[in-house]
């Protein structure tokens, strides 16, 4: 038995690294979004569960012709699309390694390794975002779960009741305050912690897609008046549609006034405080109870992994989530307990995702981060002076991240549902061909083109051929 499990992974270890180095050989020249239909894959991949096991060629041979070619190119340095990154290969190459030892990094004693080297990125996360040392956190699927956590973080704080009774205990409605740009997992998490989705207050941006301070004041005075609790403000550094960075300090300040906690939403805009250039664009954060972080963004990581940071660390995680399952007790007589991330979230099998995230810091460094980051929004500015140059788009907001905005605008006294439908038809359009991928999103009411550059691998040339692709189909749905 073992003998044959050794040559499956003699076989493995030379047939894959193949297919991966072809693969990403082909990113340039290969289009971003596949031809094929919803029908047509579906179609495909009809089969019915196999009643014996077929070779491992032969299954590899279905991933190299049906299942990468049918595949949404994102490491492609011409998808423009979703924060979705190309993934550093020293990423790839440990989730491989991660897989091999197979740890379950929920408790310290089915993963020793695993549990330290969590610790070690969470407190590299802390740091570079300026926590004190009491400051710490745990790693999550993404955005989604790490606001999720934190919001019940926020919501544990009002009474120590809510744990054990539920929010039936608290001493009214609980309100949360976030900006009409915040993403769409605040609202799901109300619903989740039983704050219901009209427990968010969903406060107006300026024209730059900033929260208006003013009306946050008024919405929470609102609240007071009519017996509600004010609980938590969330502030979000690089907003899903624009990348928007709020007024984190004076948000801080707001929150304090009032006695809510104070969450900070930094998915996307974390990997700022790498760069000397644009850390300033965070100040605040540090004043933030709890933040999100995700370093499969502008960190290069591949899918999955997010985290939730907490000012006050363990104490505050532990209080939320910590259970002494009966095969889990902490009565073991050593100093391993603190390192039981279960404790910390509310999963209690984990992966090993902390191995590809410690890989990639220390090979890109603070100064890697730091060139790419500021390199990416050179690259976006440079993106929004030629659409200036074009005459007929007009941009909505500024560049604060890599995200740039737009409308397709061939006369200026275009606007409703036909400045929506021509938007869609010009992001469809580009689609199809499948020289680009970029998104629409809405921002103020009305559908916008929208460009995030992802890529590590996306040059000015990449940019000057998305031009003249927007400038070319723009001119043929006229």
């Amino acid at each position: 038995m073992i003998d044959d499990f050794v040559e499956q992974h003699r076989f493995l270890g030379n047939a894959v690294p193949r297919i991966i180095v072809e693969h990403v050989a082909g990113l340039a020249s290969r289009r971003v979004t596949p031809e094929a239909t919803p029908a047509e894959l579906e179609k495909l991949f009809d089969e019915p569960l196999p009643e014996k096991g077929i070779p491992l060629e032969e299954i590899l041979a279905r991933f190299r012709d049906d299942v990468a070619p049918n595949a949404m190119g994102v490491p492609n340095p011409r998808y423009f699309g979703q924060f979705n990154p190309t993934p550093l290969p020293i990423g790839v190459w440990a989730d491989a390694l991660s897989s091999l030892l197979n740890q379950n990094a929920g408790a310290w004693r089915n993963g020793p390794s695993s549990a330290m080297i969590e610790a070690r990125v969470i407190r590299w996360l802390c740091d570079l975002l300026n926590y004190g040392r009491k400051s710490f956190g745990t790693l999550a699927s993404g955005g989604s779960e790490a606001n999720l956590l934190a919001l019940k973080c926020a919501r544990d704080s009002v009474t120590a009741d809510i744990i054990n009774r539920g929010v039936r205990k608290a001493p009214g409605d609980l309100v949360i305050y976030a900006s009409d740009q915040c993403h769409y997992s605040i609202d799901k998490s109300a619903d989740l912690l039983g704050l219901g989705r009209e427990g968010v207050r969903k406060i107006p941006t300026d024209d730059r897609f900033h929260i208006s301070l003013e009306m946050l004041r008024e919405a929470i005075a609102r609240d007071r008046d009519a017996h509600r609790v004010p609980c938590c403000v969330v502030g979000v550094a690089g907003t899903t549609s624009s990348g928007a960075i709020d007024p984190l300090e004076e948000l801080a300040d707001i929150a304090r006034e009032n006695g809510c906690w104070y969450h900070v939403d930094a998915a996307y805009g974390g990997p700022l405080a790498f760069s000397p250039q644009h850390r300033d664009k965070l100040r605040g954060i540090e004043r933030a109870d709890s933040i999100t972080f995700d370093p499969h963004k502008w960190m290069f990581v591949p899918f999955s992994c997010g985290a939730t940071l907490v000012r006050d660390g363990g104490q505050v995680l532990r209080k939320s989530f910590d259970m002494t399952p009966e095969y889990l007790n902490d009565d073991r007589g050593g100093a391993d307990v603190e390192f039981d991330f279960f404790r910390y979230g509310q999963m209690g099998t984990r992966r090993f995702n902390s191995l590809k995230l410690w890989m990639a810091v220390k090979f890109m460094g603070r100064e890697g981060y730091a060139r790419t980051v500021e390199r990416q929004i050179e690259l976006t500015k440079y993106l929004a002076k030629q659409l200036d140059a074009l005459g007929n788009f007009k941009r909505l907001g500024e560049v604060e991240t890599a995200v740039c905005c737009f409308q397709f605008l061939p006369t200026p006294d275009l606007d409703g549902p036909n400045l929506d439908l021509l938007q869609q038809r010009l992001q469809q359009t580009i689609e199809r061909s499948g020289e680009a991928w970029l998104t629409t999103t809405v921002l103020k009411g009305r559908r916008a083109l929208r460009v995030n550059i992802n890529s590590f691998l996306t040059e000015q040339h990449h940019i000057d051929d998305l031009v003249k692709l927007l400038a070319r189909f723009a001119n043929d749905i006229k």
